[in-house]
């Protein structure tokens, strides 16, 4: 039995609270905002109390002093929190004494920082404890940091290589804190002509910079006594399998947050059945606290409904009183049964939370046609049917799928997906009959085509053109359910490298391993301290239980449940004795993945669903700064504080002094040619091209009032425009296309070539 992530952060923890020994035996633990997460990811409160700590205090806000107690600071290592360190003893010291524990090693400048604001007499000591990671599950790390998605896949952002050293020092933690001086194998991208191909050579050779650089300066480091080999790190992106996110998976976990609104992977709220009859909202965790939560998450939803049925009639079967009542045969019975039992509150608790994912799972599935969307899913992915062969009715199977209302925008988006991911690219027509079908939203539109940046081809030019050769999953024996066929291949992957079958070209090591090419032979030597980040998890008694390799995997870019089962699923299997331990630098759901993509060419971060509508761009942003400002034609009287005065036109009288900011002058009925003009409080808007995209719209002659309305947010917009037409183009025509939108849902008659029609706009301006 391996011990448990959490548990080897939880123990570095305490044995750092622990070393503090202060005269009075007592002390206070300040930490930020950072590290209390890190510390309540491994930690209850009530572990820190117990070693003689009499409160917890957060460093961000005002505290009390105390003068006479030790202070153990433990602290991310950032300018911010090492100023409030100093700062709380500029006005008298509020501690005895300070204890600095940093999460990871800080840089020389801050180091120094720290060095000539607190004198030697107040610091006792300052370590660097190398837990930078939150330990979400036994087998799973996170980096709870979903904007790094964006620092390495968009190409509006600018902070790729900082992100990269900021990840390394983070996974150079997440080796320390487990004893391993690894060897390091990375994925190269051989067929991808995407942007980021190189990401994983560059932040394996940061990493190995890392380590290298730690051992050199801790020779004691790893410990000579491990009981383990030497382990394996496995640095992969999110390209190594791009089915994955968007897959329906029928596991009790991943198919919980793909479908519930679970907070962080673990807050659950449901309705629930108290003593008295009456219902209430209540909030359950589910963690590793949570047995049944435990033993259920990676089961398949029909094999936890059937295990919740069967340990929940052996209860009424152990207790005398029940043995006579009929046992529950579905989850209703068992929801009706449950408030039948006061007497026994913390088995109906235990029992009402999984009862109530496992119902409305259920309920999502039949309202949604998930049996059907899965099947299509599982046939793009894997690349052939249940049966074997290949999949020849694609197109036949999803028409009436995209077409269904029942069948939400997002899946249908997901659908398209899997289906141009498995045809390598399609014709733009057969992509615009689709399209047709589906009515997605723009911004899931903008999502698909986003797919781009990760090397899927989304269209190609002819039938004749040769598709390249992808990867398509050999069909397995071992498949129980029809619809979750597909395998990771993250999995795969791990597993090829364990039975000595990985590709070396795709998966090279930073060094050559020297006759140890499986990690299998590493050796480990020398004691180390504390400040060497002693890894003192393991026990002399374990030593036969845990001589297995240990794998560690991160995937940059966000990892998915079905990978996380999967690690689970390679530590269980007793023939390969590996310990699979992966994280990532987030953990994604397929809304979440989905939502990333719609705004990962801008570099915007996904917000929930608004109506659209047009956003008016703020100048003063840095990245509308460009110098085109410069060029003659933004020289614009708009930009004055006061309308110019501008010469009216022949037969058209000026503008009323009280007129409202937008003012449409009244037509001179004998010059047709004079077409109206707006007045947006600066320039004037010559009308004849936005009464043109008017005509285009199709518009009932009886229905005046919805003309005049579009004329109104057109002028309006176009105004705009001319404001800030130092925008980049790509921005202005995306804003067009928002309000274009909005238009399609004030009136649903409006004609799609307008937004054809919006590539040749031509704005006049005076």
């Amino acid at each position: 039995m391996t011990i448990a992530l959490h548990e080897i952060l939880k123990i570095r923890i305490l044995d750092a609270i622990r070393s503090v020994q202060p005269p009075g035996g007592w002390k206070v633990v300040v930490v930020d905002e950072a590290s209390l997460k890190i510390i309540e990811s491994a930690c209850k409160m009530f572990d820190i109390l117990e070693e003689k700590v009499t409160l917890v205090e957060n460093l961000e806000k005002p505290r009390q002093a105390y003068q006479s107690l030790d202070a153990v600071y433990i602290i991310t290592p950032t300018y911010e929190s090492i100023n409030k360190v100093i700062e709380d003893r500029k006005n008298g010291p509020l501690y005895a004494g300070v204890h600095l524990f940093f999460t990871s090693r800080p840089d020389d400048r801050l180091l120094h920082m720290v060095d000539i604001s607190l004198p030697k007499e107040y610091m006792r000591q300052r370590h660097d404890l190398f837990i930078e990671f939150h330990a979400k599950e036994a087998h799973v790390y996170s980096f709870e940091s979903p904007s790094s998605f964006f620092k390495l896949y968009s190409p509006a952002d600018t902070e790729f290589d900082n992100e990269l050293r900021i990840i390394a020092k983070k996974l150079l933690s997440v080796c320390i804190s487990m004893g391993e001086n690894p060897l390091i194998r990375y994925q190269r991208s051989l067929d991808s002509d995407h942007a980021t191909k190189a990401l994983p050579y560059k932040l394996a050779m940061l990493v190995q910079n890392e380590l290298d650089s730690y051992v050199r300066l801790n020779p004691g480091f790893p410990p000579q006594d491990s009981p383990r080999p030497r382990g394996i790190l496995f640095i992969v992106d999110r390209t190594i399998d791009m089915y994955a996110p968007f897959l329906h998976e029928f596991t009790y976990q991943a198919m919980a947050n793909d479908l519930l609104p679970i907070e962080n992977g673990h807050k659950y709220e449901y309705n629930y059945t108290g003593e008295d009859g009456t219902q209430a909202t209540k909030e359950a965790i589910l963690d590793e606290s949570d047995k049944i939560w435990v033993e259920i998450r990676h089961k398949h939803m029909k094999d936890c409904i059937d295990k919740l049925m069967k340990d929940f009639n052996e209860f009424l079967t152990d207790n005398q009183g029940f043995a006579e009542k009929d046992k529950a045969v579905n989850l209703n019975d068992m929801k009706k049964m449950l408030a039948t039992l006061p007497q026994f509150q913390n088995m109906k608790e235990k029992f009402s939370v999984h009862l109530n994912i496992a119902q409305e799972c259920m309920s999502l599935f039949e309202r949604e046609r998930l049996a059907e969307t899965a099947t299509m899913e599982q046939n793009c992915a894997t690349g052939h049917t249940a049966d074997g062969a290949h999949p020849k009715t694609l197109v036949e199977d999803m028409v009436p799928l995209l077409d269904n209302p029942v069948v939400s925008s997002l899946n249908k988006t997901r659908m398209l997906m899997l289906y141009i991911m498995y045809k390598n690219g399609i014709l733009e027509e057969d992509r615009r009959k689709l399209l047709a079908h589906a009515r997605i939203t723009l911004e899931e539109n903008d999502a698909l085509n986003n797919l781009t940046l990760f090397g899927i081809k989304l269209l190609r030019a002819s039938k004749n053109i040769k598709k390249n050769k992808k990867y398509r999953q050999k069909p397995s024996d071992d498949i129980q359910y029809e619809i979750s066929r597909y395998i990771p291949r993250l999995k795969l992957v791990i597993e090829s490298h364990i039975n000595g079958q990985i590709d070396h070209t795709a998966y090279p090591y930073t060094k050559d391993p020297t006759g140890d090419p499986d990690g299998s032979k590493g050796t480990q030597q020398g004691p180390v301290s504390l400040r060497s980040a002693r890894a003192g998890w393991y026990k002399k008694g374990q030593a036969v239980e845990n001589r297995v390799g240990r794998i560690i995997v991160f995937v940059a870019g966000g990892v998915t449940y079905s990978e996380l089962r999967s690690a689970y699923e390679i530590s269980e299997n007793e023939k390969l004795k590996k310990d699979v331990v992966i994280g990532s630098t987030h953990i994604i759901t397929p809304q979440q993945f989905v939502d990333d993509l719609k705004v990962l060419r801008t570099r915007g971060y996904a917000q929930p669903p608004v109506q659209p509508q047009f956003q008016q761009p703020q100048l003063q942003q840095p990245q509308l700064q460009q110098p085109q400002l410069q060029q003659p034609q933004l020289q614009q009287p708009q930009l004055q504080s006061t309308p110019p005065q501008l010469p009216p036109r022949q037969g058209l009288p000026p503008k009323p002094d009280n007129a409202p900011n937008y003012y449409i002058q009244p037509q001179p009925q004998s010059q047709q040619q004079q077409q109206n003009r707006y007045y947006p409080g600066g320039p004037v808007v010559d009308m004849v091209d936005i009464n043109k995209d008017i005509h285009l719209l199709d518009i009932p002659k009886d229905n005046q009032a919805i003309k005049h309305k579009l004329k109104l947010h057109m002028a309006m917009e176009y105004h705009q425009i001319n404001q800030i037409n130092q925008i980049n183009n790509m921005l202005i025509f995306k804003n067009h296309l928002r309000l274009v939108h909005h238009h399609q849902q004030v009136h649903q008659n409006l004609n799609l070539n307008f937004l054809k029609s919006l590539v040749n706009i031509k704005l006049i301006l005076f």
